[in-house]
C-alpha cells in the first residue's frame, strides 16, 4: 500500500495524469500495425531493478482503464511516462520511486517505472540494457536502457520510453512531439542505433557483433519518424550501400514516406516517383529550382496518398516541402542534390519540356510551367526562341496557366505603337476580359463556336498592355500577361 503523504501526491498526480492524457491527445497517434515478435523470458531476479516501495496498481489501473489486451495497456502506460517524465539533466534519478516522485529521470530510471506500472497491472516486461548510437555516429559510453513489454506468452514489443519522451538540447530537456516514433519500434531499425548487451533482444536471425554494430553507418532517426521500409534500410547499412538524401524533421507527424528515391543525388532527364501519405491540410510542393509542382497537381489515389512522377529538368537540387506558417514560406522535409548534367541529359529534358533546356532558360520570363499549363505548344516555341533570337517574352504573372488556354498571343515582351497584334485563348475562369493600356480597355472580343476569345488591336499609344481577368462583379482585373508598347 502507498502510505502517508504520498497518497495526497498520488490523488493529485491521477487527476493531471487523466488531463495530460487528454491534452496529449491533440498530437499524432500511433497509427503503425501491431506486430509482436517471440522471445523466451528471462528470470526476474537476473534483471537489475532495484527494489520498490510503492504500490502502482490504483495509479497503473487509472492509466490503462478501458484497455482490453496487453498491447493496449503497454501503449497507454509508454504514452503516460514519455509525457509525464522529463529527463533528469543531473544524471542522478535512476530509480522508479524517485522518478514517480519528482517527475524526471535518467533512461533506468524511465524503464523501471514501466516496468513496475505495467506488473501492477499483470504485464511483463525487460529492461533491456546496452549502447546506442545516435545520427551522429556518436556512441554513449554510459550506456542506454529500453523495454522488451510481453503482449502475450513469449511474444512483445521493443520500445524506448526515454527517447520516446524526448531529448536534451543545450542543457534542457525538450518534450517530443510524437511520442510514437519509439514505441512497438521493429528488430530491423532498433538494431541500427540499439545494441543490447543481450543478443537474445535483437530478435533477428542475423545477429551482429558490437565491433559490427559500432561499424555501421549513423542512422538518421527522422527516417523513421517518416515511416521508411526498416528491413530495406537495415539491409542497406549492414552492407554499407545507403546513400539517402537529406531529411529534415520538419514534417514529424504530417506524412509518411510511401516510395521515394533512396539516393542522395538524382540526374536530369531522369524520371522519379514521390508518393506519400499525408496527414496535414498543409500543402506539399516538389521544387526543383526553377520548377515547382504544389501537392493538388500531384496524383490522388485516396486514403490520403498523393504521388507525382517526376522528371529532374534544373540543376541544383531537388526538394520536397512543406507549406510553412509564414507567406511564402516552404519547409524542407527532404533535399537532393543534382548531378551536373551532360549534353545527352538535356536531349532528354527537351524531349518532354523544352522550355526547361538552358537556350530557354536564358530567355527573361520564359517561365515554362506557365506556358505549358496554358496549353503553349513548348517545342514550337523553342524553335522559335532559337530561330528569331528572342531575348525576352512577355511577362507571365503566376496562376496565368490556370485561369486560360492561349491559342495565339505575340511572344515577345516589346510591341511597337501603330502595330496590330492578335490575342486569341480560352478562358478557363473569370467573368470578363480585357487588354488594358493605361485608360485605353479593350474589351470587344469575337467569342467562336469553340469558345475561344479573338480581338486584334493596334495600340495608338505606349505604356504597359496587360491581358487581365475580372474573377466577380465590380472587382479588380488581374494580370495573366504584360506586354511594353513603345513608340516606333
Amino acid at each position: 500500500m502507498i502510505k502517508g503523504k504520498f497518497v495526497i501526491k498520488l490523488i493529485v498526480w491521477l487527476l493531471v495524469g487523466v488531463m495530460g492524457q487528454d491534452v496529449y491527445g491533440q498530437n499524432p497517434t500511433d497509427t503503425r500495425h501491431f506486430v509482436d515478435y517471440y522471445k523466451e523470458p528471462i528470470e526476474e531476479d537476473s534483471m537489475l531493478i532495484r527494489e520498490s516501495h510503492y504500490d502502482y496498481t490504483e495509479v497503473a489501473q487509472s492509466i490503462t482503464a478501458g484497455c482490453e489486451d496487453n498491447y493496449e495497456k503497454i501503449r497507454m502506460i509508454y504514452l503516460w511516462i514519455c509525457t509525464h517524465i522529463a529527463y533528469d539533466i543531473s544524471y542522478t534519478i535512476n530509480t522508479a520511486d524517485r522518478c514517480y516522485d519528482t517527475r524526471k529521470g535518467v533512461c533506468q530510471a524511465y524503464c523501471e517505472l514501466f516496468y513496475q506500472m505495467a506488473k501492477a497491472v499483470g504485464v511483463a516486461s525487460e529492461v533491456v540494457p546496452g549502447k546506442t548510437k545516435d545520427s551522429t555516429g556518436h556512441i554513449d559510453r554510459r550506456g542506454h536502457a529500453w523495454i522488451f513489454a510481453y503482449t502475450s506468452e513469449n511474444r512483445g514489443i521493443l520500445l524506448d520510453p526515454t527517447w520516446g519522451a524526448g531529448s536534451v538540447s543545450n542543457g534542457q530537456f525538450v518534450q517530443r512531439d510524437n511520442c510514437w516514433t519509439w514505441f512497438n519500434v521493429s528488430p530491423e531499425w532498433m538494431i541500427l542505433s540499439h545494441f543490447p548487451d543481450d543478443a537474445s533482444y535483437q530478435l533477428t536471425d542475423n545477429l551482429l557483433s558490437y565491433e559490427q554494430f559500432l561499424a555501421l553507418t549513423p542512422v538518421n532517426h527522422t527516417w523513421m519518424e517518416y515511416g521508411l521500409d526498416p528491413a530495406q534500410l537495415s539491409e542497406k547499412v549492414r552492407n554499407h550501400e545507403l546513400e539517402m538524401p537529406m531529411m529534415y524533421n520538419a514534417g514529424e507527424g504530417k506524412f509518411d514516406i510511401l516510395d521515394i528515391p533512396l539516393r542522395r543525388s538524382l540526374q536530369v532527364g531522369e524520371r522519379y516517383t514521390f508518393r506519400i501519405r499525408v496527414h496535414t491540410d498543409k500543402p506539399f510542393a516538389l521544387f526543383n529550382n526553377s520548377v515547382s509542382v504544389k501537392s493538388d497537381e500531384w496524383t490522388d489515389e485516396g486514403d490520403g496518398v498523393i504521388s507525382l512522377p517526376f522528371v529532374v529538368r534544373d540543376t541544383g537540387s531537388v526538394r520536397l516541402c512543406l507549406k510553412g506558417d509564414k507567406e511564402n514560406m516552404w519547409n524542407r522535409l527532404v533535399e537532393y542534390q543534382v548531378i551536373p548534367p551532360s549534353d545527352e541529359d538535356w536531349q532528354r529534358v527537351e524531349a518532354l519540356y523544352p522550355l526547361c533546356v538552358p537556350d530557354a532558360r536564358q530567355v527573361k520570363s520564359s517561365q515554362a510551367a506557365e506556358w505549358e499549363r496554358a496549353g503553349v505548344d513548348g517545342h514550337m516555341l523553342l524553335k522559335s526562341l532559337r530561330e528569331n533570337g528572342l531575348a525576352e517574352l512577355p511577362i507571365v504573372y503566376t496562376d496565368m496557366g490556370q485561369w486560360l488556354e492561349i491559342g495565339e498571343v505575340p511572344m515577345t515582351l516589346k510591341l511597337a505603337v501603330g502595330q496590330s497584334y492578335t490575342f486569341r485563348y480560352k478562358p478557363r475562369t473569370g467573368i470578363k476580359w480585357a487588354l488594358i493600356l493605361g485608360n485605353q480597355w479593350y474589351d470587344q472580343w469575337e467569342v467562336t463556336p469553340q469558345g475561344e476569345y479573338v480581338q486584334t488591336i493596334t495600340p495608338t499609344t505606349s505604356g504597359k498592355l496587360k491581358l487581365s481577368v475580372q474573377f466577380k462583379e465590380n472587382e479588380s482585373y488581374w494580370a495573366c500577361l504584360s506586354y511594353e508598347v513603345q513608340n516606333k
